[in-house]
């Protein structure tokens, strides 16, 4: 397997599920991938993007090797959800029970759009919300590249947690982890490979590869602002998604002429103790080829810190330590097409010469494809 990301470590777990000899290869020096930890003067953040893996398919994944996710974490559960902010002062919470969300929508929006919500809940009808608040909170993944309400059960931790207990259960069921290493080359016979060369010069005899598939994902890419500050904010909770006025402005702006949002809808995850992650949908590169690199993600993101007191962070930006901003081209950066950083489980593909080599797609799902492909070759 090469990449220790969240794909890689669930292809290597049901792999060794199967009575495979696993090695890992990662460049980095640990796991995870997108997703890891950024500590700066004492605040503590998730670097990745939004939209950690649901609990029950990390369970699942563990399972395939009789281990329990109760065992090896710590499991949160956010009540709510998520709080949806509006530009009159409403809010909407959104609870894993349905029927709780549904009375936080009648209080809003009436009886007759909290039925249409159950309603959407048992058949996936969006069309059947009519108020326009309720549609923009339940189709804000649209617009972000992910759903911003989330999971309701989360490890204490984070992405960076996810993964650091992937790699500890691969370690303990025998997976090889090397880090700070990359496979530099493979040695190939006909039409299969046969060992693949680190950058140190180590040969490594294999039966197959997974290799991460570099794809385009889906949705735009986004500003991640990464804010320690002082103050502390009652209003909110654990995740927030503050919507601007101009909504239908805002998307055409975004996804159709590939301009900064002016009125952006912000998603804010309160991760304790004066830190804060601030994401903002923004143009991947492809359709706003922009110089992050210069002074416009810094102006944005002051932008982003002044519209966040406006609705209500008050004195925010007086308040900062603490503020690490990243922008499309660090995605771009860590080999994500068009800097957008939200993978395709169902890229998978073998490779079009090699007949032991699969490409994996993103996250738990592309993982357990491209190991189900590589089991199909070697049987």
């Amino acid at each position: 397997m090469v990449g220790a990301g969240l794909g890689g470590l669930a292809g290597a777990l049901h792999l060794r599920s199967a009575g495979y000899e696993v090695t890992i290869i990662e460049r980095q020096p640990g796991p995870g991938g997108r997703f890891g930890a950024l500590e700066i003067d004492g605040f503590r953040f998730d670097v990745g993007p939004g939209g950690a893996p649901a609990l029950r398919d990390l369970s699942a994944v563990l399972g395939v090797v009789g281990e329990r996710l109760d065992d090896w974490a710590e499991v949160q559960v956010l009540d709510p959800v998520c709080r949806a902010h509006y530009p009159d002062g409403a809010t909407i919470d959104v609870f894993d029970d349905p029927h709780r969300t549904a009375e936080a929508i009648a209080a809003v929006c009436g009886r007759a759009e909290a039925r249409a919500y159950l309603r959407w809940r048992r058949w996936g009808a969006l069309a059947g919300l009519t108020d326009p608040r309720t549609r923009r909170l339940f189709g804000a993944a649209a617009l972000f590249g992910y759903d911003p309400i989330g999971e309701s059960r989360c490890v204490r931790g984070g992405g960076d947690a996810l993964a650091r207990i992937m790699a500890s259960v691969c370690e303990k069921h025998g997976i090889s982890m090397w880090y700070r290493m990359r496979v530099g080359k493979w040695k190939t016979e006909r039409d299969r490979v046969v060992a693949v060369v680190t950058d140190g010069g180590e040969s490594v005899p294999v039966d197959a590869v997974v290799l991460p598939r570099r794809t385009v994902g889906r949705g735009p890419s986004c500003l991640m602002l990464h804010l320690g500050a002082a103050g502390s904010y009652g209003r909110i909770a654990r995740r927030n998604v503050h919507f601007g006025r101009a909504w239908r402005r805002s998307r055409h702006e975004l996804l159709v002429r590939g301009e900064l949002m002016r009125d952006p809808t912000i998603a804010v995850e309160d991760s304790g103790g004066g830190a804060y992650r601030v994401a903002v949908p923004v143009p991947d590169l492809r359709l706003a080829p922009m110089d992050w690199d210069g002074i416009a993600a810094r102006a944005y993101a002051g932008e982003i810190v002044a519209t966040l007191e406006a609705r209500g962070y008050l004195d925010l930006g007086m308040s900062l330590s603490v503020s690490y901003v990243v922008t499309p081209a660090h995605w771009a950066r860590q080999g994500m097409a068009y800097g957008i950083p939200f993978g395709d489980s169902s890229h998978t593909r073998r490779h079009p010469a090699l007949a032991n080599v699969v490409y994996s797609g993103s996250g738990l799902q592309g993982g357990r494809r491209a190991a189900h492909w590589i089991m199909g070759s070697l049987s």
